[in-house]
């Protein structure tokens, strides 16, 4: 029934007529509410990708927890938020690798680092995780090793509190990954669409958002699966841009500067933008990111208080906020009375 309505939402989109989306919400999620979605985990304080970053983050009172993907080379999915490994991976010291050192050009930059599609999991699985902000606690650097897709969709299975934990998978570079993987004659898609579904993630109202900047991606997709599709940009999109869009996505994932603009010269707010408002008037969600408590992420206005941050965006009617610091956003929801259901 599933893949019946998945194929007729596809039909659709290819004659250019519109999807009717489901009016329910997402099973177990809040709807008082904007969604708190851990980006990376509690990245903010652990190194991000790992499974005690996302425990961390549940433990915080987050919503969703958000996870970036790559592919290894025996066509496992595992969490990171580049495909390469030198900056937040202690790679470098494993001289076993040092072979593995290639130069590939992707995000529209040549890179010579190592790269996950050259490791087998149980390779990958050798290295400890490092944080890749200076700013930020070095304590945990060699601590924890690279989180499985599988081990990631676990911490959100495994509450026993009775809370629902949503995912949020995004596929990262899928044609570069589909280059690679067409030898095997399957694709970064098909491999995330088979995992969903084996944990269970298949019905438009599933506690888990598919994730990507790669628009001919998502249509891949939409003719494959009802789960709710967002699409991630940091660019201004137009209304026509948005309507066609909401033929198959379920929502827009932003930078915040497009919903409030901060001059880069001077830190100071510029102005509000519409976009939230276009973007629900198309029935179209709005995840904004990223929200980091420190205080060179802030505008001046805010006085290095993240929680004035969040009382600028929120009265503009933002769905959900990718934040690498869940706590301080739970925290903010208990001050502004915005409790849970």
């Amino acid at each position: 029934m599933t893949f019946k309505s998945a194929v007729a939402r596809c039909f659709l989109l290819a004659l250019g007529l519109q999807w009717q989306k489901p009016n329910r919400p997402i099973d177990g999620l809040p709807t008082n509410r904007p969604l708190i979605i851990a980006h990376r985990g509690s990245s903010g304080l652990l190194p991000e990708h790992t499974v005690e970053a996302y425990q961390l983050a549940v433990q915080q009172s987050a919503d969703v927890i958000e996870c970036d993907l790559a592919v290894t080379k025996d066509r496992q999915l595992v969490c990171l938020h580049v495909p390469w490994l030198n900056g937040t991976t202690d790679v470098a010291s494993h001289p076993e690798f040092q072979d593995r050192l290639k130069t590939f050009s992707m995000f529209g930059i040549t890179i010579t680092d190592y790269f996950a599609f050259d490791f087998t999991l149980q390779e990958l699985k050798t290295l400890r995780k490092v944080q890749q902000n200076s700013f930020r606690n070095q304590a945990y650097n060699g601590e924890f090793p690279i989180a499985t897709f599988d081990e990631y969709v676990a911490v959100a299975k495994n509450v026993t509190n009775g809370r629902t934990i949503g995912i949020y998978p995004e596929l990262k570079v899928p044609k570069f990954f589909n280059s690679i993987l067409a030898a095997h004659n399957t694709t970064m898609e098909e491999i995330l669409l088979e995992s969903l579904q084996r944990h269970g993630y298949t019905e438009a109202t599933s506690p888990c958002f598919v994730q990507s900047f790669d628009e001919d991606s998502l249509r891949f997709m939409s003719c494959r699966t009802e789960l709710p599709l967002v699409f991630l940009t940091n660019d201004e999109i137009s209304d026509g841009k948005m309507l066609e869009l909401s033929k198959f996505c379920y929502g827009l994932g932003v930078k915040k500067n497009l919903i409030v603009e901060i001059d880069p010269s001077s830190m100071d707010v510029a102005r509000e933008i519409d976009l939230v408002a276009r973007a629900h008037s198309n029935k179209l969600k709005v995840h904004s990111f990223t929200f980091q408590n420190e205080f060179q992420f802030l505008a001046w206005q805010y006085g290095a208080d993240p929680y004035r941050e969040y009382d600028k965006f929120v009265p503009l009617g933002v769905d959900g906020f990718f934040t690498d610091y869940p706590w301080t956003l739970s925290n903010y929801f208990k001050t502004r009375c915005l409790c849970d259901d």
